[in-house]
Parts: C-alpha cells; structure tokens; sequence
C-alpha cells in the first residue's frame, strides 16, 4: 500500500508535514493543513499505513471521515473540500485502494463511515 500511495502521490517523497503535525493536527477537515490537500491528504493516509500499528488514535478515523466528506464535495471552489477535484484518475484509486485496505487490514470498527467513503469515491469516474 505505501509503494501505491508514493507513486500516484509522489509530493509524498517530499512529506512536508511531519509525524508530529500529524499527531497534534489529528482531522485534517477541521484543522485544515497550510499546504494544499492533493500534498496533506496522502500524507495522512501515508501515516495511516506506516503507523497502523497504532490504529487507537483519531488520525484513521478522521481520514477515514474526511475521504469521504472530500469524496462527496460538489464544487472545487471550496479550497478546504477540493481534494477529489484536485485528483488524477490514478490517484482515484489510490484513494479506493487505501479504503479497501483499511477495510482488511485495520481491526477497529470504521463503520458506516468506511463503507460510504468506498462507495462515494467509487461514484468517481
């Protein structure tokens, strides 16, 4: 997962948010980062994936809900809801395919929220 990730994100190479931003800026909806979402938002799952040994903190329920707020967005003209507007085709399913894993690969209970995000970046053509 973190090989797909950094090859359809490949700001992701740079991370220009650290671990520790991360850490005390859990929802990226709420605490809306200083650099664009097309570089924040696959830094979060990027930590979502490199860390999920430490699935108890709030980062993967919070992308998780933001990934599917983001997928929902009707306008690109709102800066801190244009992640999917901001995609390419490739990177779309890098989104799907970090959802999925989620789904197999994470222990806690991300429903319904999961299940929505799936279906809402699934609509994505």
């Amino acid at each position: 997962m973190r090989d797909h990730l950094i090859k359809a994100f490949p700001s992701l190479v740079e991370k220009e948010l650290s671990d520790e931003y991360i850490r005390t800026h859990a929802d990226p909806m709420w605490d809306v980062p200083l650099i664009p979402l097309i570089k924040a938002i696959p830094i979060y799952m990027l930590w979502c994936v490199e860390h999920s040994s430490e699935e108890g903190e709030l980062i993967f329920d919070n992308t998780i809900s933001a990934l599917n707020k983001y997928a929902r967005a009707k306008t690109p003209d709102i800066e801190w809801q244009n992640f999917k507007f901001s995609c390419t085709p490739e990177q779309v399913e890098a989104v799907k395919a970090f959802l999925y894993w989620c789904q197999s690969s994470l222990f806690l209970d991300y429903e319904p929220t999961l299940s929505r995000a799936i279906k809402n970046w699934e609509s994505i053509s």
